[in-house]
C-alpha cells in the first residue's frame, strides 16, 4: 500500500486526489482537499510537509482516505506489481494479470 501512495497526486484542476492506470493513463479520482488546504501557499507547504500542524494534518488524513478509495477502483497486477484500472487488468488470468503481462506471455 506504500507503493500506491505514493502514486497518489494531487489534481489541481478539480482540487482533488488521484491517481493514474499505469498503462493507459486513465485517472481515477479520490476525495476533495480540505477546505482548509485549497489555498495557494497552503496547498503548496501540505505537499512538502512543511504546513502548520492542522493544515498538515487534515492534507495527510483526506490523502490517506483517498487512497483508500482508489486502491478499490484500480488492481494490482500479480507479476509485475504495476497498480492499474479495470480495463487493462485481465479477470480471466488465474493469478490476475495486467494487459502487458498478458501479451508478455501469450508471446512465450
Amino acid at each position: 500500500m506504500r507503493q500506491f501512495y505514493k502514486n497518489v497526486k494531487l489534481d489541481a484542476e478539480t482540487m482533488r486526489f488521484c491517481a493514474e492506470c499505469e498503462i493507459c493513463g486513465k485517472k481515477e479520482y479520490g476525495l476533495k482537499i480540505p477546505f482548509l488546504c485549497r489555498g495557494i501557499r497552503t496547498l503548496t507547504r501540505c505537499e512538502k510537509g512543511t504546513a502548520n500542524k492542522i493544515s498538515q494534518a487534515l492534507y495527510n488524513r483526506a490523502k490517506a482516505n483517498s487512497t483508500q478509495v482508489i486502491a478499490i477502483k484500480m488492481n494490482q497486477c500479480k507479476h509485475c506489481y504495476l497498480w492499474v484500472c479495470d480495463n487493462c487488468y485481465d479477470n480471466k488470468d488465474e493469478y490476475g494479470a495486467c494487459s502487458k503481462c498478458e501479451k508478455k506471455e501469450s508471446e512465450v
